[in-house]
């Protein structure tokens, strides 16, 4: 059996959202409007897995994430693939819940767990969801969860009068166990060196790729990544279309009917 690393890890299969949140640390990086991953095709999906089958390595977790990853037109397939390497323990998917058409449930309904992320608009989503045929038909074959977030932070911003140094962001970084990044080139910490494209393990060495997840050295972004960042009050930057997809997906939730 392939050598497990333990922790959750991260796969990014698409480049765009149907909300546009203001610091978001992929589609607004830094607040620039950098868009820091890209778009994956199942083949590119493919050479991920096929890395880690390889190397004789398999993940404890893996999320699926965006962007919005309901909005790729090839999830059923990427879903489908990922389940057939029996090389993830738990296969997760991280959605904003606001393009839950059928054929998503379907799709959805594969995996192991779901997590859905919930931002301050006028309606709460979570109750919409909790009150609506579609949540039972999904906790029948995964797990849900709900993800609040009424703040952001601001990489690479200080809280004033906090203490910082690289071994301080270090200790105090959570995305050192649960956001590390698997890409076609290889594997990242975190979701910031994923987007400055930094402290990358390449699949090159087995030994390397463990040694890489189980370290417990600060890296080189450490110095510039300032833990526990500044938070900020949740902000669109294009809030008239937001709240258009928003209503949107507040009306499929509602529409859904069991069949």
């Amino acid at each position: 059996m392939n050598d497990l690393l333990q922790g959750s890890f991260d796969l990014h299969i698409i480049d765009t959202c149907n909300l546009h949140c203001k610091g978001c640390i992929v589609l607004d990086y830094l607040q620039e409007g950098k868009i820091t991953n890209t778009r994956y095709e199942i083949d590119d999906v493919k050479d991920v897995m096929k890395n880690l089958s390889r190397l004789n390595l398999r993940l404890s977790e893996l999320k699926i994430l965006g962007g919005e990853p309901t909005l790729h037109n090839h999830l059923d397939e990427i879903i489908d693939y990922i389940k057939s390497t029996n090389l993830v323990d738990t296969l997760t998917l991280i959605t904003n819940g606001l393009n839950f058409t059928r054929s998503i449930v379907e799709s959805l309904k594969k995996l192991d767990r779901l997590v859905i992320s919930v931002y301050p608009f006028e309606v709460d989503l979570e109750d919409t969801i909790k009150n609506s045929d579609l949540y039972y038909e999904l906790l029948r074959d995964v797990s849900v969860e709900f993800w609040k977030y009424n703040t952001f932070e601001m990489y690479g911003h200080k809280i004033p009068n906090t203490e910082y140094s690289t071994d301080l962001n270090w200790q105090r970084c959570y995305q050192k166990d649960s956001c590390r990044v698997v890409s076609k080139e290889g594997m990242y910490r975190c979701t910031s060196t994923y987007s400055e494209k930094t402290d990358m393990c390449e699949w090159n060495d087995r030994q390397e790729v463990i040694n890489f997840v189980e370290s417990d050295v600060p890296l080189s972004h450490c110095k510039d990544c300032p833990m526990p960042a500044l938070q900020i009050e949740y902000e669109s930057n294009n809030l008239p279309i937001d709240i258009k997809n928003f209503n949107r997906g507040v009306r499929l939730i509602n529409d859904y009917t069991e069949v």
